[in-house]
């Protein structure tokens, strides 16, 4: 780990004092516990600050010999060559590649070249690069100047399962073993299995590395309620707490039923900006196809943002008519009480009315 500075210091005894005391213990005997490199957290600060250039990211990875030429080897691939001039060194890697794309090589190259390869852990890394590329485009639209801190907190919102599956492999592959559990769900499981949440654990993990508090803080409560305010980090936090529920619809086998219940939840909250998720996902959908391909992990299907939102908001119009439905009915059920109150003779003859009735109709 870096040199933290006590305020980080103080946030990573906290944290620590958060966990149950036997995943801290589990934890810090675990020879498998992810970890960055030096290289790492200091390409993971450049491209927080606004004013780090793209030949800065290249000068710090050519400190990484395997690192720069893991970079040059992905921007010479087919999938980025579309010219005969072959990338020679790292500066034209990155510049080819993208930041979004050479930060998210780096954490895969150090986060991930040790994990399983099974498909639940492709899922997880998956759903770290589509939050990010979602997050950054929310940003995008609400608070421009955090974009990139919105991506990076994204990216690394579900570390906390990295921690867990080196420390617990089998209980986390029994945990994690169906892609298709809702996100929530595991939530509440893994509260129930190991005492708190992926998220608390990856807050820790990250203020273990030395990362900045804002970062921790934002990947603490990156499941938490959507809320807003005029500050520009609450918006960014706020990106971060929807691009989860957005990728996990648009890897789901049913994304317009999951998209619905997000539009509803947003729609239902207070202070929440009008995003064009439309747009968001128009953006998205290449950018994750492109990154997918260059860490060789397996491409999302493709969908039609349009139709998908209009399929979402069709099923939520329809929620929202069978619950006026149900509403309606239910104030005309409490109208009559309270007409048999307010006339009690009436409300009797009624009763005894439909009772005749009855009787009739069953003699008959």
């Amino acid at each position: 780990m870096t040199r933290a500075s006590k305020k980080d210091e103080a946030l990573y005894l906290m944290l620590t004092e958060a966990l149950p005391g036997f995943l801290i213990s589990d934890f810090l005997k675990c020879q498998r516990l992810p970890s960055l490199p030096s290289i790492a957290l200091r390409i993971l600060r450049l491209t927080q600050s606004s004013k780090a250039t793209i030949n800065d990211v290249a000068d710090t990875i050519e400190h990484d010999p395997a690192l720069t030429a893991r970079l040059i080897s992905l921007a010479n691939s087919v999938h980025h060559t579309r010219s005969a001039n072959s990338t020679q060194t790292c500066l034209e890697a990155v510049q080819r590649l993208g930041l979004d794309a050479t930060l998210t090589v780096v954490l895969s190259f150090n986060l991930f070249q040790h994990t399983s390869k099974g498909p639940q852990h492709t899922h997880i890394w998956q759903r770290s690069i589509m939050s990010a590329l979602i997050a950054r485009q929310l940003a995008e639209q609400t608070c421009p100047k955090q974009a990139g801190h919105a991506f990076t907190a994204a990216l690394l919102q579900d570390i906390g399962i990295l921690a867990l599956s080196a420390t617990y492999p089998e209980q986390v592959d029994e945990l994690y073993f169906d892609s298709a559990i809702p996100h929530a769900h595991l939530i509440e499981e893994e509260q129930r299995f190991f005492g708190c949440n992926h998220t608390l654990i990856g807050a820790w993990l990250a203020a273990k590395w030395g990362l900045p508090a804002t970062l921790i803080n934002t990947i603490r409560f990156s499941h938490a309620p959507y809320k807003s305010d005029i500050k520009s980090d609450s918006l960014m936090e706020m990106c971060v707490r929807i691009s989860g529920p957005t990728a996990d619809a648009c890897l789901s086998s049913a994304p317009e039923e999951q998209l619905a219940a997000l539009l509803y939840d947003l729609s239902a909250t207070a202070g929440v900006p009008s995003f064009s998720l439309e747009s968001v996902l128009r953006e998205v959908q290449p950018k994750m196809e492109l990154i997918a391909k260059t860490l060789m992990i397996d491409t999302p299907a493709a969908i039609d943002p349009k139709e998908l939102l209009e399929n979402a908001q069709q099923l939520l119009l329809n929620h929202t008519l069978v619950l006026n439905s149900r509403r309606e009915a239910q104030s005309k059920a409490l109208a009559r009480l309270r007409k048999g109150y307010s006339a009690p003779g009436e409300f009797n003859k009624d009763i005894a009315f439909k009772k005749l009735s009855t009787q009739s109709r069953s003699k008959s």
